[in-house]
C-alpha cells in the first residue's frame, strides 16, 4: 500500500501562486489520514524586480528627493518656506533648498506555521485543509541624505523666528505628520500575528500506471485573513481574497531513480470590493483620506508553467529541483464616480521565475519493512524568485513534517 509522497504546499496567500510540491502525484490511500505541520519564513520581500527587471532594494526604489518643487507639493508650510527664502536676495535661495533624499528602509520578515490535515476519500481522491498562522514583523526607519539644510541654518539662523522654526524641520517627523494629516497610519515597526487565508485542497488522480500518473488539483483559498487596508502603507495587503487555483500535474519515471514532474496551473481571483484611495492624477502618490471610496476589484489571474526532477537515493532519501514561470495579468478597478481608477492598476501586471530545491527523508517504506517505528516524512524546501518584473523577491525556506495513520 502506497502512502503519499507529498500532498500539497499550502499557499500562504502572500501574493504568489501556491508553490507546487515536487512530487505531488501520489495520493493517500482510502481511509488514511495525514496531519502535517509546515513551518517556514519568507525573506527578501524588501527587494523588488522593477519594470525593466532590475532588482532593487525598496529603500532605494521608494526613495523621494525632497527638492524645492517636491517640498512645495508635499507640504503647504514647506511651500511658504521656499517662498520666504526666495525673498532673501536674488539667487533663488528657496528654489535651491533641498531637504535631501528621504529613504524608507524596511526589514520585513514573514514567518508562518500551517497545520494541514488530509485524508484519502477514495482510491483516486484526496482532500485536505490548511490553516496558516502568520507572524509579520517589519523594522521601518526613515532617514535623509544629501540635505543642504545645515548650510541654510548657519546662514539664516536668527533672522526671523518663523524661519528659524521652519529650518528645524526633521524630514522623518514631517513625513509622518504629513501622512497623519492625510489619514495614514504612522510609519513604524510592525509585529503582527494573524490567521491567513484558509486553504481547501482536492486532488484527483486522472490516470496512473507503473511509470506515470496525472493528477488534477483544485485549491480554494478563503478570505479569512486581514482585509485590505488603504490607510496602512506598511500592510501586506495580500490576504482576505477568494481564489481558485487549478493545477494539472504529470509524473514520469525515467529510470535509475529519476522522476520528471511537469505541471501547469491557473490561479483565478474572485472579484471583490475594497475601500481604496483613488489618486487624482499621476502625481498624486499619496491620495488623501477624501479620496477613499468603495471600488470593485478584479485582481489579475496568474498562469504558471513549471517542472521538477526528483532523484531517489534510496528508500529514505530523495532530492528534487524545480523551476517555474508565472505570468500575472493586470488588476482592474472600477467604481461609481468618474475617478482615475486606472491609476490603481499601474504596474500590477507581473512575471516571475522561481527556482526550487527540496530534500526529503521518509520512513514509509521502512515502516512496511518493519525497520521504522512510525510512517512519516520530513522535507526541507528552499525556493527563490530569481528573475521577474514588478514583483518582490521572495526567498522561502520551509520545513514540513507529515505523519500517517
Amino acid at each position: 500500500m502506497k502512502v503519499s509522497a507529498f500532498l500539497v504546499l499550502v499557499a500562504m496567500g502572500l501574493g504568489t501562486n501556491c508553490a507546487q510540491a515536487l512530487n505531488s502525484t501520489s495520493l493517500l490511500p482510502v481511509g488514511i489520514h495525514s496531519p502535517s505541520f509546515r513551518m517556514g519564513n519568507i525573506q527578501g520581500v524588501d527587494q523588488r524586480y522593477t519594470e525593466d527587471g532590475t532588482l532593487m532594494k525598496l529603500g532605494d526604489y521608494k526613495s523621494v528627493i525632497f527638492d524645492a518643487p517636491t517640498l512645495a507639493k508635499f507640504n503647504k508650510d514647506a511651500k511658504k518656506l521656499v517662498n520666504a527664502l526666495n525673498r532673501f536676495g536674488s539667487q533663488g535661495l528657496g528654489d535651491q533648498f533641498n531637504l535631501g533624499v528621504l529613504k524608507v528602509e524596511t526589514l520585513p520578515s514573514v514567518k508562518y506555521f500551517a497545520p494541514v490535515y488530509a485524508v484519502g476519500v477514495t482510491t483516486n481522491w484526496t482532500v485536505g485543509m490548511g490553516v496558516p498562522v502568520v507572524t509579520y514583523t517589519n523594522k521601518i526607519t526613515l532617514s535623509s541624505q544629501f540635505s543642504n539644510i545645515e548650510s541654510y541654518r548657519r546662514r539664516f539662523s536668527g533672522l526671523d523666528p518663523e524661519l528659524d522654526e521652519a529650518l528645524k524641520t526633521d524630514l522623518g517627523a514631517a513625513t509622518n505628520q504629513a501622512l497623519a494629516d492625510k489619514g495614514y497610519l504612522k510609519l513604524g515597526d510592525k509585529n503582527e500575528n494573524f490567521i491567513g487565508d484558509v486553504q481547501m485542497v482536492s486532488m484527483y488522480r486522472l490516470f496512473e500506471d507503473l511509470d506515470q500518473a496525472v493528477v488534477y488539483q483544485t485549491q480554494l483559498g478563503l478570505p479569512t485573513g486581514p482585509k485590505y487596508n488603504s490607510d496602512d502603507l506598511a500592510a501586506l495587503n495580500v490576504f482576505g481574497r477568494t481564489t481558485v487555483n487549478n493545477t494539472v500535474v504529470y509524473s514520469r519515471k525515467l529510470g535509475k531513480g529519476f522522476t520528471a514532474i511537469p505541471y501547469a496551473s491557473y490561479l483565478v481571483n474572485i472579484p471583490d470590493e475594497v475601500i481604496a484611495r483613488v489618486p487624482l492624477n499621476e502625481d498624486d502618490t499619496l491620495p488623501g483620506a477624501e479620496s477613499k471610496e468603495k471600488v470593485q476589484r478584479q485582481i489579475g489571474n496568474t498562469a504558471t508553467l513549471g517542472g521538477s526532477l526528483v532523484y531517489d537515493f534510496n528508500d529514505s532519501w530523495s532530492l528534487g529541483t524545480g523551476y517555474e514561470f508565472s505570468q500575472k495579468e493586470k488588476d482592474f478597478y472600477h467604481g461609481s464616480k468618474e475617478s482615475r481608477y486606472d491609476l490603481l492598476s499601474a504596474r500590477t501586471a507581473l512575471n516571475a521565475q522561481r527556482a526550487k530545491a527540496e530534500l526529503t527523508y521518509s520512513t514509509i517504506k521502512g515502516y512496511f519493512k518493519k525497520t521504522a517505528l512510525l510512517p512519516m516524512m520530513v522535507a526541507l524546501e528552499i525556493s527563490d524568485v530569481v528573475k521577474g518584473t514588478n514583483v518582490e523577491r521572495q526567498l522561502v525556506q520551509e520545513l514540513n513534517l507529515m505523519l500517517f495513520f
